[in-house]
């Protein structure tokens, strides 16, 4: 309202101060409203510019001249506009002046009716005051009467016994809550996630099939094969309908001994593979299978059989087919070598577990070759990380040569060239190979007749 006041009486004082002026015949010049208006200003200016020329002119025209009269002509004109520029602020200044009064005039209005709302609220709230205190007392009166009723009660019934409560102490607000305890809680919420968690993990594994698997009994039912089956053998089982796809045995004829070998190598089992990379320490093994992917059961059986003994074994294949980790996974689509060469995944995204015992297996991966192959100077350091985490690593290498395994080896590494038909002449030529570059001679190890240990008939194992 004090805003409103002031704003009336400044526009009021504005507009009789250009009235008195305009009535008086005094300039106009001077109002404030006249100095701010931007285009009174520029007429200002174009009048000056005007009677500059016209004053320029008449040092050598004569007044009657075309010229000046023209200028003159432009000067009356312009002299107009200037006049009907400050009528035009003096009637905006008048209707600011009557804007703020009608402003006034409604506050002052509204500012009634708020009075008049704030006395009948007193009102009601002197009226709600006086209903407050008659509940009050009807109150007490209800409770006067309840004691009585009570007083009676306990006269009339003799199991009725009066309360008699007293106060001994009032309670005090703890400084510190008493719920929730965080760390007892924490520790219970821990301990419960843990059991959950192990709890799923366990139902996960038996549902899926892994967990229970066919025992192999060797017995009366193995028919003796001829010797070209035994390769086809090598090969892991097809699913089965019932129950998840288990590891066979390499089947061959009743004398299971291991082929015979080109001259100047050493033959070995799979078990005897197994004990000299144990026995030795190695920390590396190379498998190399000129004879093509039914040869990559060696690098397979003998992961398995170290495995067995309690050490942290890991298989890596390197085959174009994924022949040694798809017995070992039932599976080629998982991420593997080719995905951490081509900067897709990381370690942990790449190490599976074998379904059929405890060793772990990197598989092919489903990364582009050509991809992978631009990351192939990467596979030393990889091949350094895995041999710190795991006490052997075997790769199973697949058909190769000499040179594709100079960024395998290093100082603790046992090179293997798995045989399964000893006629073979790509056996000699890779072990010539090899002896060539300085590798030395290679070991032969063949799955020919290797066979798992027995369990009693009708058995599974975990």
């Amino acid at each position: 309202m004090s805003r409103a006041r002031a704003a009336r009486a400044a526009a009021e004082a504005d507009a009789e101060a250009a009235r008195r002026a305009l009535s008086s015949g005094g300039s106009l010049d001077t109002l404030p409203d006249v100095l701010e208006s931007g285009l009174v200003e520029r007429l200002r200016e174009r009048q000056v510019d005007l009677q500059a020329q016209i004053a320029d002119l008449s040092t050598t025209l004569l007044g009657n001249h075309p010229r000046i009269r023209a200028l003159q002509s432009q000067l009356s004109d312009l002299d107009a506009q200037i006049s009907s520029e400050i009528r035009k602020i003096i009637t905006g200044l008048e209707t600011r002046a009557e804007t703020a009064r009608q402003r006034e005039e409604d506050l002052t209005a509204e500012l009634n009716r708020l009075k008049a709302e704030s006395a009948r609220a007193d009102e009601e709230q002197v009226e709600l005051r006086a209903l407050e205190r008659e509940a009050a007392a009807q109150r007490e009166l209800l409770e006067s009467y309840l004691t009585r009723y009570r007083e009676a009660s306990a006269r009339r019934d003799r199991d009725l016994l009066p309360v008699d409560a007293r106060i001994f102490s009032r309670a005090i607000v703890p400084q510190e809550a008493y719920f929730p305890k965080v760390l007892p809680l924490t520790i219970a919420a821990f301990v419960a996630a843990l059991l959950v968690g192990a709890i799923v993990l366990l139902l996960r594994e038996l549902f899926s099939g892994r967990a229970m698997r066919p025992a192999y009994v060797p017995g009366e039912a193995d028919a003796p094969m001829a010797a070209s089956a035994a390769t086809d053998a090598a090969k892991p089982a097809a699913p089965s309908p019932e129950l998840p796809p288990a590891p066979r045995p390499l089947e061959m004829e009743p004398a299971t001994q291991v082929p015979t070998t080109p001259a100047g190598l050493t033959a070995l089992d799979i078990e005897k593979a197994a004990d000299r990379l144990v026995a030795n320490g190695v920390t590396r093994a190379l498998f190399i299978s000129p004879e093509g992917d039914e040869a990559a059961a060696a690098a397979v059986l003998v992961a398995r059989e170290i495995a067995d003994t309690g050490l942290r074994v890991l298989l890596i294949d390197l085959t174009s087919t994924g022949a040694a980790s798809r017995p070992m996974l039932e599976t080629t689509s998982y991420a593997g070598i080719t995905n951490i060469l081509a900067a897709e995944a990381q370690f942990a995204d790449i190490i599976h577990a074998d379904l059929y015992s405890d060793c772990h297996v990197i598989p092919i991966g489903t990364a582009d070759p050509a991809r992978a192959l631009s990351g192939i100077d990467r596979l030393p350091l990889i091949m350094n990380s895995l041999t710190t985490a795991y006490e052997i690593v075997l790769v199973e290498c697949g058909v190769t040569d000499a040179a594709g395994i100079e960024r395998l080896a290093d100082d603790n590494t046992q090179i293997f060239v798995s045989l399964i038909d000893p006629e073979d002449e790509a056996i000699e030529e890779t072990a010539e190979a090899l002896r060539e570059e300085g590798f030395g001679s290679p070991v032969l190890v063949s799955p020919v007749g290797h066979e798992p240990e027995s369990v009693p008939p009708g058995r599974t194992v975990a």
